[in-house]
């Protein structure tokens, strides 16, 4: 009877420690979320609306790395991220190194890029924004998502 007494109180007295582990594990992925969400998302906005040399942006089905351009590096405009992703344990900072902190096991990110018209825009014309928006998931459910609507000005 002692012995069952004893080992209710010792899970009891254990439980909080074993949850505030658990919180301190989700803050630290929370926070390494944010930090790769914003990193993208700054990489990408760095790249010009439409590619170099050319005049009008891509059509949409264009969209995504045209050829040659095999990574990251290689992308010379903003519609090449779309459809980017990198699977659980393969997440990459700019220089192509697998971020290997304990906080991004079963992170993920991915890119979708969207032509956008406002409200009074002639949907007819050239598109003029984008819509970029950069997801982190955690075990395929989503933990942070960053969006960013990009001008054209030509």
């Amino acid at each position: 009877m002692a012995s069952v007494i004893l080992s209710i109180a010792v899970a009891g007295a254990l439980m909080p420690f074993a949850c505030g582990a658990q919180s301190q594990d989700a803050e630290g992925r929370q926070s390494l979320a944010v930090s790769l969400a914003q990193d993208l998302m700054e990489e990408i906005l760095t790249k010009p609306f439409v590619e170099p040399g050319d005049q009008v942006p891509e059509p949409v089905s264009r969209f995504g790395p045209d050829s040659g351009e095999t990574s990251r590096p290689s992308y010379s405009a903003i519609d090449d991220y779309h459809g980017y992703t990198e699977s659980a344990g393969h997440i990459v900072d700019p220089a192509g190194q697998v971020i290997a902190a304990a906080a991004a096991a079963g992170l993920s990110r991915r890119v979708t890029v969207s032509y956008v018209y406002v409200t009074g825009q002639d949907a007819a014309a050239q598109p003029s924004f984008m819509s970029v928006v950069v997801e982190i998931q955690y075990n395929g459910l989503p933990v942070v998502t960053l969006t960013r609507l990009v001008h054209w000005i030509h």
